[in-house]
């Protein structure tokens, strides 16, 4: 019954998802100029990342995990365009309930992804990034899923046929998954990068924004890349809680001389207390 159960709230996430997506078709005059076959098609694919993660820090919204598996399927998907442009996949998939489906999230495999929410931006005809974010920034419907606080993860991918019309297809696939994915990652254009314990900004300084910037990310706020969460980790615990938040501010205050302060320091009066 639990599976009955959950496949209909599949099919009715599917459902609400098909209303964001199904008008995310973008097409621009192709344009060759500079095109060449051995373009870095996955390095333009990052910059999407980029472009993508960057226009929701700027409307304060969580980034959005990349997951190479997502990066994977999102690349069967934009080949599959270049044959067929459109949200509906050119063969179908056979449902647990028997009934055949064509939309794009049957690529997933939602037992290495259980989503709960998808949504698909393609575009076709422009060859570099910026041109491309421009094209579903100026559609309302490309641009809701690109900033939606709901999805959790993304796969990117541009494909390139020069026998074909567009000869460029790039796609965007979001999903909502309640939990973590294997080797997701945060794709960062400029990688924050702390100068030791403490500076989990990246300013080279210790300071109350640290304090703030941890408190953002215990508060579920943001998301710290693996340099930051090394950083703001100051009783070396393997974890990030309110206790390193407590040590962080004994530094600013001046009552801890040193970072990192283990447990054993503590005890031991070796924080430099004065």
């Amino acid at each position: 019954m639990s599976s009955v159960k959950s496949f209909a709230c599949r099919v009715l996430a599917v459902i609400i998802a098909s209303f964001i997506s199904v008008c995310c078709i973008s097409r621009a005059p192709y344009s060759d100029a500079h095109a060449d076959p051995e373009d870095d098609l996955a390095q333009m694919a990052e910059e999407i990342l980029w472009l993508t993660n960057e226009a929701r820090a700027e409307a304060g919204i969580k980034p959005l995990k990349a997951v190479p598996y997502l990066n994977d399927v999102s690349n069967v998907r934009s080949r599959e365009c270049i044959f067929n442009f459109s949200h509906d996949r050119p063969g179908p998939t056979i449902m647990p309930d028997g009934t055949e489906e064509y939309r794009f999230f049957t690529v997933i495999d939602d037992s290495l992804v259980p989503w709960t929410k998808a949504a698909e931006n393609i575009a076709a005809g422009s060859n570099n990034a910026e041109a491309t974010f421009d094209q579903w920034k100026n559609s309302p419907n490309h641009w809701k899923s690109i900033l939606n606080p709901d999805y959790t993860h993304i796969g990117v991918s541009v494909s390139y046929d020069p026998n074909s019309e567009y000869k460029y297809y790039w796609e965007q696939i979001f999903v909502r998954v309640d939990g973590s994915l294997e080797d997701e990652y945060i794709p960062e254009r400029y990688k924050t990068v702390p100068v030791g314990s403490g500076d989990i900004n990246g300013d080279g300084e210790i300071n109350t924004f640290d304090i703030i910037t941890i408190n953002k990310y215990l508060a579920d706020r943001i998301e710290l890349n693996d340099l930051q969460l090394e950083s703001a980790d100051m009783l070396k615990d393997g974890q990030v809680t309110s206790a390193d938040v407590a040590v962080l501010e004994k530094f600013v205050l001046g009552e801890y001389k040193v970072l990192p302060v283990t447990m054993e320091m503590i005890m031991n009066g070796e924080t430099g207390y004065n």
